[in-house]
């Protein structure tokens, strides 16, 4: 058996064979197994090419039930999957005592423990170019100033990592520079401290503790020492999960410069969105700012600052150009003045390029500089940027097709013969169910998430749509208990399940489902590792 390679929760194909949960026990485990056998076991068919299907899926529940029934084979797999087990870990001569297979098991755990904190040395950075329109106009070059900053962190241990850092900023005829350095340490679960120093502009030697008070709740206390002035400052800020997607804080500052805020912070799948209010010693502030996700690519900004030194708005956008990339460009205006900003963010590295456009509220200038660009984008983005994107994912689609096509097809004729000896059992509980008003799957899709979105054209038969899509419904039918539910359990990749395959490899997918309980007709649509329970109210159509 081999496990798929796409995104997702790994090694799971075994447990979505004998539709189990991983986190299944022995017991549900050997229930599910017997569950499978009594539907595929070769001696109920007398048919040869009958009796053939059934032995070939009936290896398969065999192995699957092999590996999850054994402890240690099923920690193998859990882990590393069925390469572990068919490679360096083969349960054979070298490895014959329970001992032996723990002792090589916890070995290679921490291998990939430390390969994994070798990965963990994340390296950041940020370049900031500014430009001024007016200096170059009246012929003084268009650079106002630069700055550079770079940090890096690196996992000493599972519970210390060292960062690093160093900035660099130039305006005119002046200059100055830092480098800092943070030491962490995880004292105890819920309990980290840390010890901070940086040299040259605003040097200070300090130290910060973080505890979490409670399930919802943490707590930072820290003092610092400036060798600037010599002042020394504490900080306290506690912070409090309010919901599921909400949190709020306040931070407390004393010292030179003393203030109190209080921020709010709302994320979720498609929004987010921020607040906060701050006053200080001879200063006030409120600002506010909302992003808004469009789709996987793009996005929209809306931000504003007030206080006792600002007075700004800014709108804007950016959109994910690659797996790594994203570019993105604001509008602002405010007392400073009307500006452009340029970013292209990519991995940790920024490069952003503020650019001043006037120091005066001209109203012609400032509607120009937000009408012009925006026009430019949109047209771009529906003549050029978007045909483009439209051609270049078809033929990384039909290169895909291309090459996994017989994979493909060899999976469908497995999965067709799978269903084939479901039938007879699927529709007898689909019948029950019907007499009862219970549950009844009527439609079942799973494919590519795109091609499901084309319903119609899929209805239509539309040739290349139809090939990344299966026909689901009876297996999901089988499933269906005697209680007239179905489950399909989180973190499992759908086409593992018997009577399933992948008919789209290296693709996002969803399954579309459509079924009655009791007269009423529901419909839902899940993700490929989504959880789906039903029926549930929230699915009546």
């Amino acid at each position: 058996m081999k496990e798929d390679d796409g995104t997702g929760p790994p090694n799971r194909e075994l447990y979505a064979l004998l539709h189990l949960s991983p986190e299944a026990s022995d017991e549900e485990i050997r229930r599910a197994y017997r569950q499978w056998a009594q539907v595929y076991h070769p001696d109920k068919y007398q048919a040869p090419h009958m009796k053939e299907i059934a032995t070939e899926n009936f290896q398969r529940i065999c192995e699957a039930y092999e590996i999850l029934s054994d402890e240690n084979k099923r920690q193998i797999y859990d882990i590393y999957g069925m390469e572990g087990l068919n490679s360096g870990l083969e349960l054979g001569p070298k490895l014959n005592k329970v001992e032996e297979i723990k002792e090589q098991l916890e070995k290679l755990k921490r291998m990939k423990e430390q390969e994994k904190m070798s990965a963990l040395f994340l390296p950041k950075g940020s370049i900031v170019a500014n430009l001024s329109l007016p200096e170059f106009l009246d012929g003084d070059g268009i650079m106002r100033g630069m700055a550079m900053s770079s940090a890096v962190q690196s996992q000493l241990s599972k519970s210390s990592a060292l960062s690093l850092s160093g900035n660099l900023g130039v305006e005119e005829n002046s200059g100055a520079g830092a480098a800092s350095a943070v030491f962490r340490h995880q004292i105890a679960s819920g309990s980290t401290i840390e010890f901070m120093g940086s040299v040259g502009l605003g040097s200070l030697i300090g130290v910060q503790m973080t505890r979490q008070l409670s399930l919802h709740s943490t707590a930072t206390l820290g003092i610092a020492k400036s060798f600037h002035d010599g002042s020394i400052n504490l900080s306290n800020v506690w912070t409090r999960q309010l919901s599921d997607t909400a949190s709020g804080n306040i931070e407390l500052l004393l010292g030179p410069q003393s203030s109190i805020g209080v921020g709010w912070q709302k994320k979720d799948q498609n929004t987010s969105a921020a607040g906060e209010v701050k006053f200080g010693t001879n200063s006030f502030g409120i600002s506010a700012r909302y992003t808004r996700r469009f789709s996987s690519k793009s996005h929209g900004r809306i931000a504003g600052r007030i206080g006792s030194a600002a007075l700004e708005v800014e709108v804007g956008g950016g959109r994910k150009v690659s797996d790594f990339s994203t570019v993105r460009m604001l509008y602002t205006i405010g007392i400073r003045g009307i500006f452009w900003r340029f970013e292209l963010h990519r991995g940790g590295q920024k490069l952003l390029i503020p650019i001043l456009l006037s120091r005066d509220l001209n109203p012609v200038l400032a509607t120009g500089a937000f009408v012009v660009p925006t026009s430019i984008y949109f047209i771009l983005k529906k003549f050029v940027f978007k045909p483009y994107y439209l051609k270049r994912e078809r033929q990384k689609a039909l290169e895909n097709m291309e090459r996994t096509a017989t994979q493909v097809q060899e999976a469908r004729k497995a999965a067709a013969k799978a269903q084939q000896l479901l039938e007879n059992v699927a529709n007898r509980k689909r019948n029950k169910q019907q007499e009862t008003g219970g549950l009844v799957i009527t439609k079942a899709i799973y494919g590519n998430h795109k091609a499901l979105k084309k319903g119609d054209e899929l209805r239509e038969t539309n040739d290349e749509l139809a090939s990344q899509v299966l026909d689901v419904t009876l297996p999901l039918n089988f499933l269906v208990n005697d209680s007239g539910q179905l489950k399909l359990h989180d973190g499992v990749k759908k086409s593992g399940i018997m009577g399933f395959c992948d008919p789209c490899p290296g693709e996002p997918k969803q399954l579309h489902v459509e079924y009655t309980y009791h007269g009423e007709r529901y419909k839902v649509a899940v993700d490929d590792y989504e959880e789906l329970i039903i029926p549930q109210i929230a699915h009546r159509v």
